[in-house]
């Protein structure tokens, strides 16, 4: 199923290339240019270029990107210590009837077993609700991330340099390193997180 998808994919982008081919082969001016070759040269004004950054190294050198790694793992394993302590209760419960199990009266075991049941509805209930508090929490850091890195490419191309600016996929077979912006973004990127912090 996944080769599947990545297969799926690549056609996608062979044909959306192809598209962006046919659209603008009419025109003599068009074409794919380094980005040194735009500020150096007026001749290739109008032309369709594009970039792609490398998400991998974004995420391994943003800055931003590392902090909040760092602070996911951090509220991941107090998660999974809050949802172990109410295990580790519940437990602890469970065991305390079954050492007064053979004194109970047949009211006392009811009681007992509905305590039980009752303790571990609200047990799952108070994990989803922390499931799902952190998943709306993860989702939200990381837009957060992904905004930050959007208004940078604002900022990085506003000079109508680039057309488009992908993110480099695992099921691109072949790409020109001449296009890679991944150093100058991270830097850039790097940049405007130290000059937030310092407010």
């Amino acid at each position: 199923m996944k080769q599947a998808l990545i297969i799926v994919n690549a056609l996608l982008v062979i044909a959306v290339s192809y598209l962006l081919y046919k659209q603008f082969a009419g025109k003599p001016e068009t074409g794919i240019v380094a980005r040194e070759t735009v500020k150096t040269s007026d001749s290739t004004a109008g032309k369709l270029l594009f970039a792609y950054m490398n998400m991998d190294s974004i995420q391994n050198k943003y800055e931003l990107a590392k902090a909040v790694t760092n602070e996911v793992e951090r509220r991941r394993e107090s998660l999974d210590a809050e949802i172990n302590r109410m295990q580790k209760a519940l437990r602890n419960k469970l065991e305390g009837y079954q050492q007064r199990a053979a004194t109970m009266t047949e009211e006392q075991a009811v009681a007992a077993r509905e305590d039980m049941a009752n303790s571990e509805r609200e047990m799952m209930d108070k994990r989803q609700a922390l499931a799902d508090e952190y998943q709306n929490w993860l989702a939200s850091k990381n837009m957060s991330v992904i905004k930050d890195i959007q208004d940078y490419l604002k900022k990085f191309n506003a000079d109508g340099t680039y057309s488009f600016i992908f993110s480099h996929e695992p099921f691109f077979y072949y790409t020109d390193t001449a296009y890679d912006i991944t150093s100058e973004v991270v830097k850039g990127l790097n940049e405007q997180y130290k000059a937030k912090k310092r407010k």
